[in-house]
């Protein structure tokens, strides 16, 4: 759903970076075991981005997009990302998960927070609305 969004906001003559980050795994993990959780996380990012294109909504098929995998804490990729692309603005679904955040995911509620440019969050429940309304 944000992907869409973002895609739909950029229209034919804008550009969509899609970014997926993932956690680094922890380095006291030695050697076998951080390179097997990284492989694993990195391969999970490619499948990610690599479906992208083939359940890509029709309007992200007309929108110029670059995807690109970062390990890292995911917000501050995210919004590093964005600073270096000179992006417009970050779009970012939140799942809302957890007690303390129940309205927006950890990642965009901490981009809220540290991105130096406007940030578009994409609550669940708007995803959730959509789908029932496309059902009914």
């Amino acid at each position: 759903m944000a992907l869409a969004v973002a895609a739909r906001r950029a229209g034919n003559s804008g550009r969509v970076f899609v970014v997926h980050a993932y956690e680094l795994p922890p380095d006291f993990l030695g050697s076998p075991n951080f390179e097997r959780l990284l492989a694993e996380r990195q391969d999970h990012g490619r499948a990610l981005l690599a479906a992208i294109h083939l359940a890509g909504s029709d309007k992200l098929l007309d929108t110029e997009y670059e995807t690109e995998l970062i390990g890292g804490p995911p917000a501050e990729v995210i919004a590093d990302v964005a600073r270096v692309r000179a992006a417009d603005e970050i779009v970012v679904g939140a799942r809302g998960l957890g007690r303390i955040r129940a309205l927006l995911g950890s990642v965009s509620h901490e981009l809220l927070h540290i991105a130096d440019r406007p940030v578009l969050v994409i609550p669940a429940a708007a995803v959730e609305a959509k789908q029932h309304r496309a059902g009914a």
